[in-house]
């Protein structure tokens, strides 16, 4: 029998972090080297209607490698070893797809057998523990982080341009003829932030709740030029709701927003989550990751254990 905690065959919950991220020092996010004539030598990433915004691609490897460092601190394992190539896992994962047993038992027609026997085969033998909430190339991801948008009521065009030159090191000397000028958003600039997790494990829960709290404190940087200080940000206004799936009214609550729902007369504010870590169902959720750290192991049961 397959391991549905780690599967996608239903719906059984989702935990959604909301809030603003605001620029503490000067951001920049670039989008390469410009190749017209008027204007910066490296602008900043811009949407479609010329705003600046964060990827959430660079958000989402952001948070996972912020993760992944320190859990390769205690299990080297339990994260990707970097002399395994791509193509080297993907003839792992081809071998336990097309394990002789596996193939017995499709040519006896008995697939769904066989999908959630490679499935456990899978988890236990390729997956690690970033895989499971990040996503690899075999395995869907259950973590997604939109792309943060600027809070265009604060917007204004504004923009800062620095110059920048490269020095020589044996003379500490400019070189000549390499001053550059690059373009930043200035500090205070705000962003939307919006992280989902769904069919999630407590200990997932746990794991970025803890990932989080340095982007509350402003220790994160984001974008480039960091070794100049800029990239500073900070989580602001922060909402954490989870929402299992046990009842009818659960169902709405992942299909409606709370005007919908006070309309109806359902109550939601009981799915806010407190994330101090002293408070409950966040203190189980710590605990829940403090185990899943210790052992270095991906969970894996056939019972469902959610807050």
């Amino acid at each position: 029998m397959a391991i549905k905690e780690y599967t996608f065959e239903t719906l059984r919950n989702r935990f959604t972090i909301t809030g603003d991220l605001v620029a503490r020092t000067a951001l920049r996010v670039g989008s390469g080297r410009a190749n017209n004539v008027v204007g910066n030598d490296l602008p900043v990433l811009r949407d479609a209607l010329g705003e600046p915004l964060i990827p959430g691609a660079s958000l989402k490897g952001l948070l996972r490698a912020q993760i992944e460092t320190l859990v390769r601190a205690l299990h080297p394992s339990q994260a990707r070893d970097l002399n395994e190539t791509e193509d080297v896992m993907r003839e792992q994962v081809a071998g336990l797809r097309d394990a002789p047993e596996l193939v017995e038992l499709r040519r006896q027609g008995e697939g769904a057998k066989a999908d959630a026997r490679y499935t456990d085969n899978l988890l236990q033998r390729v997956c690690t523990l970033m895989d499971v909430t990040f996503g690899a190339p075999w395995l869907a991801g259950r973590l997604s982080i939109s792309d943060a948008r600027v809070d265009r009521s604060l917007w204004f065009g504004q923009y800062e341009v620095r110059n920048g030159v490269a020095l020589n090191r044996d003379t500490e000397t400019a070189e000549e003829g390499l001053l550059y000028d690059y373009e930043v958003v200035p500090a205070g600039t705000r962003f939307s932030f919006r992280l989902v997790l769904e069919n999630a494990e407590p200990w997932q829960c746990g794991m970025l709740l803890l990932a989080l709290q340095p982007w509350t404190r402003g220790e994160i940087q984001i974008g480039g030029f960091r070794t100049r200080g800029l990239g500073y940000v900070a989580l602001e206004q922060a909402a954490y709701r989870f929402i299992s799936v046990s009842s009818a009214d659960d169902v709405l609550r992942m299909i409606c927003d709370d005007a919908t729902l006070d309309a109806l007369e359902i109550a939601h504010a009981d799915v806010l989550i407190d994330p101090d870590p002293t408070m409950e169902p966040a203190r189980g959720w710590y605990q829940a990751f403090r185990a899943v750290l210790a052992s270095g192991t991906l969970p894996l049961t056939t019972e469902n254990n959610h807050a």
